[in-house]
């Protein structure tokens, strides 16, 4: 097969030779140009992601922190329920939850159980 190939490159003139050196040459810095610019723009969009992440990253921590400040805040400002209390308001989270379909108790408690623990 090699043969062939170098038969049909021999036998072609001077002008068709240079046209088939462009056309090569073209392919090649086409496919150079392509490469590097993927690369190129995959480090930036990389970079770019990076910064991101750190940047969300940071802010998440800032506000895991000012939670846990606003809920020991609230802890220390607020006494905690007597067991009375404590029972009136289940009834009347109950009673609200019994006459309003929006109002889920299980809902409230599950989230005051993750807000004490």
């Amino acid at each position: 097969m090699s043969s062939r190939v170098f038969t049909w490159a021999r036998s072609l003139s001077q002008e068709q030779r240079r046209v088939w050196k462009i056309g090569a040459g073209v392919v090649v810095l086409g496919t150079a140009f392509k490469s590097l610019y993927f690369v190129f723009s995959r480090g930036l969009l990389v970079d770019d992601r990076d910064e991101i992440h750190r940047k969300a990253t940071a802010h998440l921590k800032e506000a895991a922190q000012f939670a846990e400040f606003a809920h020991n805040d609230r802890e220390s400002r607020v006494p905690k329920l007597t067991p009375e209390q404590d029972e009136q308001l289940r009834n009347y989270l109950a009673f609200v939850a019994e006459n309003s379909p929006l109002f889920s108790f299980t809902m409230f408690w599950e989230y005051k159980w993750r807000i004490l623990c």
